[in-house]
């Protein structure tokens, strides 16, 4: 078949249609392959997505992509990881394929990873979870936090990464999948576009997928290639992209807008979802994230408190295993603000006027339960002085959990206002004066490096913002743990 670059997918019943649908005109596709499965794999796809998997699919008389670039500007909630993932799972479990998918939020990697072992399983012979017909196909699995991977019987592998500066990967890659694109920089791809000058397949495709670049922000590469795309000429000669948008923020709550950019809408796409979305958001914000607005120009970049490279100063190369009587150890549990997903925290300090090591070893999804968090928590209180736990009801379920079970008093703490304020002025001035020590962790060092300062109370206040303050949060709250608990672990106590 030969499709042309003009032409515009929809749904039936949608009346949607891109701003920009580039492509090269081909003769055969293995998206079909793709399509096929998807099914199996719980996903329909509707006609405008099923229509970008077959552009994607796309090969020449070589076998080769017809497209090595894809890029897909589309609005929150319209379906574009779906395809991704049901592209990205025949790649690798199928045609053998070795790829990376990357995002710019830890919180949104362990969602991808959720998506996945909901096809796969969670580990090889899973009996609980995943499809049975691709559940054989996977024969290994890494779960290490910020390390995960799968690996297949077809030889293929999907690792998942969220982005920083020196991401560790474990592969060479045929495939990378830029997920959340509006916040890609010339230094992530730095890092990761050489992981697949050897790619096994010699078929490089590198794919972009995410909303309009961010008001603030700095990140470049997104808005690169979507400039390339409307350009067109030889920059745009291996590019296939998708665009759905408006051309100005105007009327957000105009309904008949949403049906003329939104692709899905009526399908994947819940109005009400969007609605209530966009009511926390000011215009500009909601006009970007559901509506596809470009905006001509971007505001200053709002700068991390911490910042990549003040934290790396306070790394070390290899973890410390302190022993002994002077040990000191509390937890930090942070809960995200939208209570997708909570982070552990460990600060252990062993003698006194020495510098705190902070280790993340939990950053888990609570789609999944917490019950092991409880588990984790409760086996250790002779260990530690406390955990101190904060993030809105999921903080108070989690402590009512524990009361239980008979915590000994003092080894559960809430903090007020005051005190989660205190914590996040005390992980930022150890930071600052290098009172702590940690080694290299993903999630901990993206937090670290992106997260901004965030209004707390009408005193003047502040704490950690942004998507991926957890992890950094719950190191705050560690530290306060540390400092101001006076309970002896080793203690003998009566347990109610």
């Amino acid at each position: 078949m030969t499709l042309s670059v003009t032409s515009r997918p929809s749904s039936p019943g949608n009346s949607a249609e891109p701003r920009l649908y580039r492509r090269n005109e081909y003769d055969d596709t293995v998206g079909d392959v793709a399509l096929a499965c998807a099914p199996s794999m719980g996903y329909e796809l509707l006609d405008w997505q099923a229509d970008l998997v077959r552009d994607m699919g796309a090969v020449g008389p070589d076998r080769k992509w017809v497209h090595p670039r894809v890029g897909m500007s589309v609005e929150r909630q319209q379906g574009k990881s779906a395809l991704l993932v049901v592209w990205v799972a025949v790649l690798a479990a199928v045609a053998g394929y070795k790829v990376l998918w990357t995002d710019h939020n830890y919180s949104t990697t362990l969602e991808m990873l959720s998506r996945f072992r909901d096809i796969f399983g969670a580990r090889v012979g899973d009996l609980s979870r995943g499809v049975a017909r691709w559940r054989r196909e996977l024969v290994e699995v890494c779960s290490q936090t910020g390390q995960e991977w799968m690996r297949f019987r077809s030889g293929g592998v999907i690792q998942f990464s969220t982005r920083t500066k020196t991401s560790r990967l474990g592969f060479s890659f045929d495939v990378v999948v830029y997920d959340e694109a509006q916040e890609l920089t010339g230094v992530h791809t730095q890092v990761i576009n050489p992981t697949t000058t050897s790619g096994d397949k010699h078929n490089l495709q590198l794919i972009y997928a995410g909303t309009p670049k961010r008001a603030g922000s700095d990140a470049e590469v997104f808005a690169n290639v979507r400039a390339q795309a409307w350009e067109g000429g030889g920059q745009a000669q291996d590019l296939l992209w998708l665009e759905y948008g408006v051309d100005e923020v105007g009327d957000i709550w105009d309904v008949r807008r949403w049906e003329k950019v939104m692709p899905s809408l009526g399908f994947h796409a819940d109005a009400r979802a969007i609605a209530t979305g966009m009511k926390d958001m000011d215009e500009l914000a909601a006009a970007q994230e559901y509506l596809g607005y470009w905006p001509p120009a971007s505001e200053q970049c709002v700068p991390p408190l911490i910042g990549a490279a003040l934290w790396a100063e306070s790394r070390i190369p290899h973890r410390i295993e302190y022993t002994g009587s002077h040990k000191a150890v509390a937890y930090g549990v942070k809960f995200s603000a939208d209570g997708s997903y909570v982070a552990l925290a460990v600060a252990t300090l062993h003698r006194p006027g020495e510098r705190v090591l902070l280790s993340l070893p939990f950053c888990r999804r609570t789609a999944e339960g917490t019950d092991w968090l409880v588990s984790w928590l409760a086996a250790r209180p002779t260990r530690a002085k406390s955990v101190c736990v904060d993030g809105r009801s999921a903080a108070g379920a989690l402590c009512d959990a524990l009361e239980a079970l008979g915590m000994p008093s003092g080894y559960v703490m809430r903090p007020s206002t005051d005190e989660a304020i205190t914590a996040a002025n005390l992980i930022l001035e150890a930071a600052r004066t290098k009172d702590v020590m940690h080694v290299d962790n993903e999630a901990l060092d993206l937090s670290a490096a992106t997260s901004t300062k965030r209004e707390i109370g009408s005193a003047g206040g502040w704490g950690f913002g942004g998507d991926d303050s957890a992890p950094i949060e719950a190191c705050g709250l560690a530290l306060l743990a540390l400092q101001n608990s006076k309970r002896n672990p080793t203690r003998k106590a009566r347990v109610s």
